[in-house]
């Protein structure tokens, strides 16, 4: 979860941020080979999804999160996490065997150099990065401006990215097709009222969405986690089958020859 995003009071964690998190440490797992894995997760958040890692890939020895917005007391906060398990502010050096950039670059003003800065830099030769961002540029909304979106992205772009930056895609696909009618009627309700969209980097420093204030029952948090993971099944036999599957996120696994 974004750090904006991330209430001050307890909270449950929504089905959508779950049921992704079990698609790619899934994936990380059919996918990542070796013993005493290092990995560099960039935008890390709160660092949910590095926490998961531990417990889904034991093979996993060290977990660097890195993220811009990581200030003094919430890295001072971080002190009794897991000690595999470290959070930095400062572009960290080194070589990792995974990196992960998962929806962060929709938040950067040039992708490219993201990308590239991300294989040239802190991946491994052999090493494995993980890519998602949001689908579907006609679905741009008053939403992703309040996180602080530049963009969507269609499938083919996100692979031509990763392509450019000299890396050799390994698998590619999509995620939560459910969720795509959803947002296409939310996007036609805010153009068929005309609603405008704040002017340009004027994302607030924090923003209530519903990653965060998710507290609904025991059977609702059941049924909408089944119903995504469903979702997510499909998407995953889809991307084996190379079907032409549509989601609301999109996502790439490459390695650096």
């Amino acid at each position: 979860m974004d750090l904006k995003e991330l209430p001050t009071r307890a909270f449950s964690r929504h089905p959508w941020e779950i049921v992704r998190a079990e698609f790619f440490l899934r994936l990380l797992r059919e996918r990542v080979k070796g013993e005493a894995l290092a990995a560099l997760d960039i935008g890390s958040g709160d660092g949910y999804f590095a926490e998961r890692l531990f417990a889904g890939i034991p093979r996993m020895a060290r977990i660097t999160c890195f993220d811009l917005a990581y200030d003094a007391d919430w890295l001072q906060g971080t002190a009794t996490r897991d000690p595999r398990l470290s959070f930095t502010a400062t572009k960290p050096a080194g070589n990792y065997d995974l990196v992960l950039m998962l929806d962060v670059l929709e938040h950067v003003e040039d992708d490219e150099a993201a990308v590239n800065e991300a294989a040239s830099t802190f991946l491994k030769p052999g090493g494995s990065l993980l890519l998602s961002v949001p689908a579907g540029q006609m679905l741009f909304s008053r939403h992703d401006e309040m996180l602080g979106h530049k963009r969507r992205y269609s499938p083919a772009r996100l692979r031509a990215l990763t392509a450019k930056a000299g890396l050799v895609i390994l698998d590619h696909g999509q995620l939560f097709a459910s969720l795509l009618l959803p947002r296409a009627l939310s996007k036609l309700g805010e153009v068929t009222r005309g609603e405008k969209r704040p002017p340009i980097n004027c994302a607030p420093a924090r923003i209530e969405t519903s990653l965060g204030t998710w507290h609904r029952g025991p059977l609702i948090t059941s049924a909408v986690t089944t119903a995504l993971s469903l979702d997510a099944a499909c998407c995953r036999i889809a991307s084996h089958l190379r079907l032409p599957f549509a989601g609301l996120s999109t996502w790439v696994l490459a390695q650096r020859p």
